[in-house]
């Protein structure tokens, strides 16, 4: 199958990148075409490139769309045209600009993903997000990734018929010898670290005052954190505040496997989240993860088994939950060894690209009847 994913570049690679790149390489593998048509905005133009030259890297075949602004109904005849021109199949949409546009369009079928909306008390996100909803109760097919999102869409009127449960696959899984940690710094018995995106959902100020109640306690546990975005300043400026710079390492972007080889420990704090693929990737390289329990955080982590899920917004169960690993290195081995196992198990890429692979036949099958 000849199956088009459609996003916007908006300079950086995240979760919700990796995840259709790795859906992409996966669908590859198995026999099908994938083609990526990128919207790039003229007024981000100091950000846009990210994702293309990830995609150009993987070797996929790109076509890229230019706008001047949000939105271009010259965009959507764009699509259209490019689309049955390769032979399209299957428009696949990430994001409520490339889902307004693919309406717009007439494409079908069209199936899009939701990778999760953030619910800021922001007008502008707030305007995107009933855009984004308003288009998914008309797609073909609407993939989500956790139950909490099942249940939120539901709720919200995406119909039953339309709406399927996928969770991501991950593409890059470590052997076993590359799962052993290279020490980050002299004498530290334990390190916790978070990985993503420095925004406001993600919450790194929770982590940051965890740390300083368990620094006292433990003088050879190390702390450190890495990303990209808006608030790096905010957070090296917490950082050091509450005094903690000479235990808590702030980096700008790591490649993953670079980052979990400093790592012990993987901790999220978001205040919502879908199905974090930062936190896949961890347990991929058997690191136990502390967790807030919101969204769909819950579906990848088994408390007790996997990791430990605190609270949102509490950095007192933050700061007890660490101090119980601190204190019992075997059982963080343990929980890592358990969340290896259940990636394996349930979150392989082969079983991701066929559970996809049965939406889109069946949705191409329907459209060709119809």
């Amino acid at each position: 199958m000849r199956i088009v994913f459609f996003m916007q570049d908006t300079g950086a690679v995240f979760g919700a990148e990796r995840a259709t790149l790795d859906l992409a390489h996966g669908l590859r593998v198995a026999g099908h075409c994938p083609v990526f048509f990128l919207i790039e905005e003229l007024r981000l133009s100091d950000r846009t490139g990210g994702l293309r030259e990830a995609v150009e890297e993987d070797g996929f075949l790109l076509h890229r769309f230019t706008i001047a602004g949000r939105f271009s109904r010259s965009l959507a005849r764009q699509v259209r045209q490019k689309f049955e021109e390769l032979g399209g199949e299957v428009l696949h949409v990430i994001g409520s600009k490339a889902n307004l546009h693919a309406w717009l369009s007439g494409i079908h079928p069209v199936v899009a993903t939701v990778h999760g909306w953030l619910f800021r008390n922001d007008l502008k996100e707030r305007m995107f997000d009933l855009i984004d909803l308003w288009c998914l109760k008309r797609c073909d097919g609407v993939i989500c990734l956790s139950s909490h999102y099942e249940e939120l869409l539901l709720a919200k009127g995406v119909p039953r018929p339309r709406l399927h449960r996928i969770a991501s696959g991950l593409r890059h899984v470590p052997q076993a010898s590359q799962l052993v940690r290279k020490p980050s710094g002299e004498g530290s018995i334990m390190t916790f670290g978070m990985l993503g995106r420095f925004s406001e959902e993600k919450n790194h100020g929770m982590f940051i005052k965890a740390a300083a109640g368990i620094a006292l306690r433990f003088p050879e546990v190390k702390f450190v954190i890495a990303g990209q975005g808006h608030l790096q300043n905010a957070i090296e400026q917490a950082i050091q505040d509450i005094g903690l710079s000479d235990r808590m390492t702030l980096r700008g972007y790591m490649e993953v496997g670079a980052f979990m080889r400093q790592v012990d420990v993987y901790v999220l704090c978001s205040t919502i989240e879908n199905l974090p693929y930062s936190i896949l990737e961890a347990m991929a390289w058997a690191r136990p993860v502390i967790g807030t329990r919101v969204g769909g955080v819950p579906d990848l982590v088994t408390d007790g088994v996997t990791g430990l899920l605190v609270p949102s917004q509490d950095s007192g169960a933050l700061a007890s939950a660490m101090t119980r690993l601190a204190e019992d290195p075997g059982l963080a081995s343990e929980m890592g060894r358990n969340g290896r196992i259940q990636i394996d198990a349930s979150f392989s890429l082969t079983r991701c690209v066929a559970d996809h692979l049965e939406v889109y036949i069946h949705l191409g099958d329907a459209e060709a009847a119809a």
